[in-house]
């Protein structure tokens, strides 16, 4: 064969080549573009079924199926009536603990050892009773009971017992989100009718003892603290208000988170410390007032307590909810809406990468809420071919927790592109539940939420692209 033949049959190959190249390209490139999309998406408030924020009615309600949380108001007269022995079953039975795990729900818990009440009683085992026997029997304005010396070292080093076992019990899984700092004072509110005779609130160094026994047990769990005490902010605990509805008492706890100040205590004081914006890092409940009607709070006063929980950035109230209370679920819904993290996804962008032949998702996150979450929950994006079989998933990289209110956070995702996509895919979002390992968490957005998994994305090779 001659040159020039030679160069001929090159030069037709070319031309070929050329040919087939173009009608690939335009064959393909027009159905890779198809495959990228934009899209901004709709925030939807009226999304509230949401775990670990809301109401907390108290858990030996059976009404408790309409909330995501219960409430454990427990007092160690009941977890442990003989030392040592820690009535786990009796737990369980009053609480439903079983039948709240297997729905899913999560848990607010509160260990108390002096509740008010209308008859003469104790909340203390009798058995620790005999041993301290220095505490008051009082009957005062805030009812009947008994005020225990928080100072006894006997008492301190039976609580720290009774609270290391309590912690052992709910650390089993992550059923119990949130412990209230209870044990000290009425109710466990870390304040005693001292004025009155009864025995004071100990000094700080004690407190801490007494707060350390909580660190120290609930591993699982975020503490809150009725007041802003030094103990709290040094703690990264969040605090709780118990007067939810009752405006001069809640003006005066947020004032003490603003300024600080202190407890007066009969020959000291326990310093508030100052903290701005506590919910950003903190969980901050309450639970609304018994002083004040329920139809009362919200009803006539709604404005008042709709602007009151939304400077607390509330995450959660309970026991003392209104969800038994009939004809009051405008003012009820409207407070629920103000409740914890909103989260969604504002704006998608879906790419392809032609050199590493990979898809490329970028999600612009929004917390349209009061807080964030204050737990490390994964996040999850999974990837499904046009019959709907899970082909692909991976973990986002999303820090919920420093997800806060007002902000927003761009993560970027790629998957491989297979073959089958080019005939439709499906892009969903789960954020898992670690007790259930199941995704669990609803976007408050314009998108379908199937079986715990939200629909962000669709692509059908034939129709084109859905939102």
């Amino acid at each position: 064969m001659d040159k020039s033949t030679k160069w001929k049959i090159a030069a037709a190959a070319v031309i070929v080549f050329c040919i087939i190249f173009a009608a690939v390209a335009i064959y393909l490139i027009p159905r890779l573009y198809d495959l990228t999309a934009e899209a901004d998406f709709t925030y939807d408030e009226e999304v509230s079924d949401l775990p670990l924020i809301g109401y907390a009615p108290s858990a030996e309600e059976d009404f408790v199926e309409e909330a995501n949380l219960v409430f454990i108001n427990m007092t160690w007269a009941e977890w442990e009536p003989m030392e040592g022995e820690y009535n786990i079953a009796g737990l369980e039975e009053k609480y439903q603990l079983d039948r709240w795990r297997a729905a899913g729900k999560h848990a607010v818990l509160r260990f108390v050892c002096d509740r008010p009440g209308d008859e003469t009683h104790m909340d203390i085992p009798q058995w620790l009773y005999e041993r301290t026997g220095d505490g008051v029997f009082y009957d005062t304005g805030y009812g009947k009971g008994y005020c225990p010396d928080y100072t006894n070292e006997e008492f301190i080093a039976a609580h720290q017992d009774a609270l290391r076992a309590l912690g052992e019990y709910f650390s089993q899984d992550t059923f119990l989100a949130y412990v209230e700092l209870g044990s000290l004072g009425h109710w466990g509110e870390w304040h005693t009718l001292h004025e009155e005779g009864l025995p004071a609130m100990p000094d700080i160094e004690t407190c801490w003892q007494y707060a350390n026994h909580y660190s120290d047990s609930f591993v699982n769990a975020r503490l809150l603290m009725r007041r802003n005490y030094v103990i709290a902010t040094d703690g990264n605990m969040g605090l709780y208000n118990d007067m939810v509805g009752h405006a001069a008492d809640t003006q005066e706890w947020l004032d003490w988170q603003a300024d600080g100040g202190y407890y007066e205590l009969p020959d000291g004081q326990l310093p508030y410390e100052p903290v701005e914006e506590i919910w950003n890092t903190a969980p901050v409940g309450g639970e609304f007032t018994g002083s004040i009607p329920m139809e009362q709070i919200l009803t006539e006063d709604l404005e008042q307590t709709l602007s009151y929980i939304e400077q607390s950035h509330m995450t959660f109230l309970g026991p003392h909810t209104p969800l038994e209370d009939e004809g009051l679920e405008e003012g009820r819904d409207a407070v629920e809406k103000l409740l914890g993290y909103r989260y969604w996804i504002s704006h998608m962008s879906v790419d392809i990468n032609y050199m590493e032949q990979s898809f490329e998702i970028t999600l612009t996150w929004e917390n349209s809420g009061a807080a964030p979450m204050y737990f490390e929950w994964p996040v999850m994006m999974y990837v499904y071919d046009k019959d709907g079989g899970q082909r692909y998933w991976e973990s986002i990289d999303l820090s919920l927790t420093e997800l806060t209110p007002g902000s927003s956070i761009t993560t970027t995702n790629s998957f491989p592109f297979n073959d089958p996509f080019r005939e439709g895919y499906t892009i969903g979002i789960g954020i898992l539940d670690p007790m259930l390992e199941l995704p669990a968490v609803e976007l408050c957005m314009n998108r379908e939420y199937r079986e715990g998994v939200n629909i962000i994305y669709s692509y059908d090779g034939n129709e084109g692209i859905t939102f």
